[in-house]
Order: C-alpha cells, then sequence, then structure tokens
C-alpha cells in the first residue's frame, strides 16, 4: 500500500467512521529501495489508531497469495530479478464473518488491472457504509 492510499482508505477511513466494528489492515510491501522494515515502521506510527493494524511483507508472500487470488498479472517490481506477480497498491474489503482472506468482498486497486475498480476514496467509503449497514452496525 503506498502512503497516499493508506491515506484515502484507511486513515481517512476510519476518521469518517468511528464505529468500532470497523477496522483496518495495512500490509507494506518493498516496492522501492527505500522500502524495508524501518520505512514500514515509520508509516505504521504515522497512520497508528487503535483500530489499525500493520504488518511488513518483506519477502511479498501475501502479496504473492493475493496476486493469485485476484488474477493480477505478472508485473515487474522493484527488485531486480523479480518477475513474479504480487498485489501492492490494493484495498481489500471483507464483511463481518468473511473469514476466507483469498476472498474479498471487493476490492479496489491503483494498478495497471482492468478487471476492478480503480481506487476512488469517495467510492470506497460509500463502499464500507454499504457494507457496514448491511450488517447492522
Amino acid at each position: 500500500m503506498c502512503l497516499a492510499g493508506a491515506v484515502g482508505a484507511g486513515a481517512e477511513l476510519l476518521a469518517a467512521m468511528p464505529t468500532a466494528d470497523l477496522c483496518a489492515y495495512y500490509v507494506w510491501v518493498p516496492m522501492l529501495p527505500s522500502d524495508d522494515r524501518n520505512a514500514a515502521l515509520a508509516a505504521a506510527h504515522r497512520f497508528s489508531a487503535p483500530r489499525a493494524a500493520h504488518y511488513w511483507d518483506s519477502r511479498r508472500h501475501f502479496s504473492r497469495r493475493m496476486a493469485m487470488t485476484l488474477a493480477i498479472d505478472k508485473r515487474p517490481s522493484g527488485a531486480p530479478g523479480d518477475e513474479s506477480p504480487f498485489a501492492w497498491d490494493v484495498y481489500l474489503a471483507y464483511r463481518r464473518g468473511n473469514r476466507d482472506i483469498a476472498q474479498p468482498d471487493f476490492w479496489m486497486h491503483q494498478l495497471a488491472v482492468e478487471h476492478a475498480p480503480r481506487f476512488d476514496s469517495d467510492e470506497w467509503q460509500r463502499r464500507i457504509a454499504a457494507m457496514l449497514a448491511e450488517s447492522g452496525v
């Protein structure tokens, strides 16, 4: 997740919807040479909130799994020689009770992907609000 997406998809969303039933999980992955554990910790500090959890996916294990799940094609990464597909700058939403991380209820992205909507902060918040309303929150 990039910092701009972290603001729109996470921080603004949590601020706009103070319900305790809404949580944000950030997964930081190395994309640029400066992306390391310390950068992830700094981002986690910047976007800390009681309903937010942060994870560092140094070897992109989660990112590769989600690329397969979301049908994201091979895309060159920032790491030399790493041509495996992986998901980054994706925003995944899960309804209460959905325990299958491989099956988000909906998702958006900031990639060159055409089979899912491009991230839009306002639309993201509308979709999350609708999910919360459906669950009676």
